[in-house]
């Protein structure tokens, strides 16, 4: 055997290791490349990301750190042994869980919660879009500021005020039923908010009144982002506004519609807490999610049960959302995420 057939069963030998050490190499530059990158953005864009520190920490400390306190709902939770000392719930601690479709009060709550957020869904989810096309097709400047600004402002007032207005207009000697007296004379007047067939439609009216207006803002401005010269050229081809609207304004703004419509399937089981709260009386037996988590949770103290809804509600939220965004993606190729 010559050398130089020894040298090379080393090399041949050795060539795995080697191989290995490459990669191991490559990858090692890769990371310090990545590490690189980052930090240097981070240096360069250091007063966009400093402004990012309050809201990382506020999302830190209330939307990731109380995630621990979930276990709550697996347990027969005591507050005066603590998350630990308590015991677990029966059946390998689902208990509360499998309680969620027994307990008859949760279980309506669940049905009241659908029927008002697809109703608000059916409803409210449209309304905001065909306001955005009715505003776009106004002509004159100072009218169409004057109606956009009056549908903003009941955005901005809080729910107990329109409570509160509420409760005063349609009250017994409110100006609702002054009005009609007036128009009937010796019509009995009415209690309005005490009528069990009328809270639904409150709750649709008033959410409805006040986010239709400032809901439209986003679709004003994905109109705006279509180009003019598709309206140009569907005019010289004869076709009318509403055409325009079909064909160029919708298609324009149809991913905007897309994406706000998978984040609003997310809130299927969610309900306005302080609008249903702050509209129900002692004639009113409506009872929602939230407001079950509340007067069980914090009136009653059944801490485990409370937590237990909440749970269910956030992990059916978060799979109708994701559900949502993946048939979106594999029919419009749009998706949030």
């Amino acid at each position: 055997m010559d050398a130089s057939d020894g040298i090379g069963k080393l090399i041949q030998k050795e060539s795995p290791m080697q191989r290995r050490n490459e990669r191991r190499n490559v990858r090692r530059i890769e990371r310090r490349n990545a590490a690189l990158r980052f930090f240097g953005a981070l240096f360069r864009y250091k007063a966009l990301y400093f402004l990012l520190v309050p809201a990382a920490v506020s999302s830190l400390l209330f939307a990731y750190l109380p995630l621990g306190g979930l276990i709550v709902a697996f347990k027969n939770y005591d507050i005066w042994k603590g998350f630990f000392a308590s015991p677990w719930a029966a059946d390998y601690g689902f208990a509360h869980i499998i309680d969620l479709f027994r307990f008859k009060p949760i279980f309506d709550s669940i049905l009241n919660t659908l029927l008002l957020s697809i109703l608000n869904i059916a409803i409210g989810f449209p309304a905001p879009i065909v306001f955005a096309l009715l505003i776009n097709e106004l002509r004159k400047g100072a009218f169409k500021k004057t109606v956009q600004t009056i549908s903003y402002m009941p955005h901005f007032l809080s729910v107990i005020a329109v409570i509160g207005l509420t409760q005063m207009f349609f009250s017994e000697y409110g100006p609702l039923n002054d009005l009609l007296s007036l128009i009937i004379p010796g019509r009995a007047r009415i209690l309005y908010l005490s009528k069990q067939e009328l809270f639904v439609p409150f709750q649709i009216f008033l959410g409805l009144w006040m986010s239709v207006g400032f809901s439209s803002i986003m679709y004003l401005a994905a109109i705006t982002g279509v180009d003019p010269q598709l309206y140009e050229a569907a005019s010289m081809d004869g076709a009318g506004r509403f055409k325009q609207i079909m064909y160029i304004t919708l298609p324009g703004i149809a991913p905007t519609i897309i994406v706000l419509f998978i984040m609003s399937i997310g809130g299927l089981f969610r309900s306005n807490f302080q609008l249903v709260f702050g509209l129900q009386n002692p004639f009113i037996n409506f009872e929602t999610i939230d407001t079950v988590i509340y007067k069980y949770g914090l009136l009653g103290r059944d801490y485990s049960r409370a937590t237990a809804v909440g749970l269910v509600q956030g992990l059916i939220a978060l799979g109708l959302t994701v559900g949502a965004n993946y048939i979106s993606r594999k029919i419009n190729e749009v998706s949030v995420f």
